[in-house]
């Protein structure tokens, strides 16, 4: 009988490492998935970016050096310029982001059934889903820009009331000193409760849609859809699920962000001004290819994550046990005579 995929729900240690495994065992596949959408972009982008924006950082540094020589509008032009390749570039790279994202998905979802799916037909999956997966996006972004108004809002009544603590303390203290330290304070609070307030509701939104993504290429379901059922799937395992997106926020910084920080550091330091432009174009290129390793260890652990949801609240494990015993009990047929 065929072993059965997700014979129990998984630890958050054992997600992770079921994820490794299947990363280690088809890096290839998936590799060269991400690849056909990340280093075209890669290469355009550094190509484009690097001579732009050294075009760009060269006129800056000579209009420093030569104010006379240049004109506000000149510089003015090639500031527009370059903000409208650089928006062009970070759109065709949301693009090719997506497709790449999607694609692994279907590439994931296959390796944790243990079945096998070519690259051209991940690829066709991807972009089979991906207007569903722009809605979403899209959906997402409406809620997420409502929520930060209602942030805003709070903000704006914090500080109502911060100025009228602060008038108040000028009134009884009657001392710009201590006005002073107590408007210091009352900032500071305000500035941390402020971070608070925004970071509470993209984090727990964030988890309860963690696996809509996932939800969009297994089960073919429309962006709503999508987000009610990853609402549901994960309705009780949101403490879980955002341990699992700080330890996956730590590791994509650790091995993957640092790194490239580090990078861009040393080459900043250690290459001369003129050298700016072409060398910021090489590390956009660079932080596209980045992508290659990390897109497909999220996309398993995602697709992962999914499945051990449905184990859990769905009882899929025994679905697929069902489905094994009948394929098993299923009379094969007779050979032609």
């Amino acid at each position: 009988m065929q072993a059965i995929p997700f014979p129990a729900p998984m630890s958050l240690g054992q997600l992770l490492d079921r994820a490794f495994r299947l990363y280690r065992a088809r890096f290839g596949k998936l590799a060269l998935t991400a690849a056909l959408f990340f280093v075209p972009l890669a290469v355009i982008s550094a190509l484009l970016m690097g001579v732009v924006a050294n075009s760009y950082f060269g006129l800056l540094l000579g209009a420093v050096e030569q104010p006379a020589a240049f004109d506000e509008w000149t510089v003015l032009q090639a500031s527009g310029a370059t903000i409208a390749l650089s928006l062009t570039v970070s759109f065709f790279g949301l693009i090719l982001g997506a497709l790449a994202f999607l694609s692994l998905l279907a590439q994931a979802d296959a390796n944790a059934m243990g079945r096998e799916l070519s690259i051209g037909a991940s690829v066709r999956v991807g972009m089979s889903r991906f207007w569903p997966f722009v809605g979403m996006s899209l959906l997402v972004g409406l809620i997420a820009s409502g929520v930060l108004l209602v942030v805003y809002l709070v903000f704006f009544i914090l500080a109502f009331i911060f100025a009228g603590v602060i008038v108040a303390l000028a009134t009884v203290a009657d001392s710009s000193r201590v006005a002073a330290v107590g408007a210091t304070v009352l900032l500071l609070a305000l500035v941390f409760g402020l971070m608070f307030l925004l970071l509470l509701p993209f984090a727990y939104l964030t988890t309860r849609w963690l696996v809509a993504p996932v939800v969009i290429v297994t089960e073919r379901l429309g962006p709503t859809t999508a987000l009610s059922r990853s609402w549901r799937l994960t309705e009780d395992s949101f403490w879980r699920l955002f341990g699992l997106l700080i330890l996956l926020f730590i590791l994509n910084s650790v091995v993957l962000t640092l790194p490239l920080t580090l990078v861009q550091f040393a080459a900043f330091a250690a290459m001369t001004p003129q050298m700016f432009g072409l060398l910021n174009g090489a590390l956009t290129g660079l932080g596209y290819l980045v992508s290659i390793l990390w897109h497909p260890f999220l996309a398993l652990t995602l697709t992962l994550v999914y499945y051990d949801l449905r184990v859990r609240k769905e009882n899929f494990d025994l679905e697929l046990r069902i489905q094994a015993l009948e394929a098993a009990a299923r009379p094969r047929t007779l050979p032609a005579p």
